[in-house]
């Protein structure tokens, strides 16, 4: 049976309860849905990366020159006839192999600097990455 004092009693306890959830929820801030959630980065390293798109056509990579910012992505898109390559002149910087009729290549820069670069297969065809 339930008496006045244990009744009392429970509605305190009901009453501390909720207080402390409320207290260690961080008060009364909405929570964030979950397209907030995957918008805002947790740290720099997280935040999304630029694409920027070089397209290879008649033989020529285009644009022959192009500036990016560090950490930021390159992809280079074969829309011509034959397989070509994206090779750094030094051969370590970076070198994507064949890249196959309508096939592309992704590459970080995660390094700051000019990269002459040229098609492996065929050598004239030239371009420049400048990473900033």
């Amino acid at each position: 049976m339930c008496t006045p004092k244990s009744s009392l009693r429970s509605a305190t306890l009901l009453v501390t309860a909720s207080l402390l959830l409320i207290a260690c929820s961080g008060g009364s801030t909405p929570p964030s849905s979950p397209q907030q959630e995957a918008a805002r980065p947790s740290k720099p390293a997280d935040a999304v990366r630029k694409v920027n798109t070089v397209t290879i056509s008649q033989f020529k990579y285009q644009p022959d020159t192009l500036t990016v910012h560090e950490g930021d992505i390159v992809e280079w898109k074969n829309d011509d006839i034959v397989p070509h390559t994206a090779t750094a002149v030094d051969k370590k910087a970076f070198d994507s192999g064949r890249i196959v009729k309508g096939a592309s290549w992704r590459f970080t820069a995660n390094k700051k600097g000019t990269f002459d670069y040229q098609c492996a297969l065929h050598p004239n065809m030239k371009a420049k990455l400048i990473v900033q």
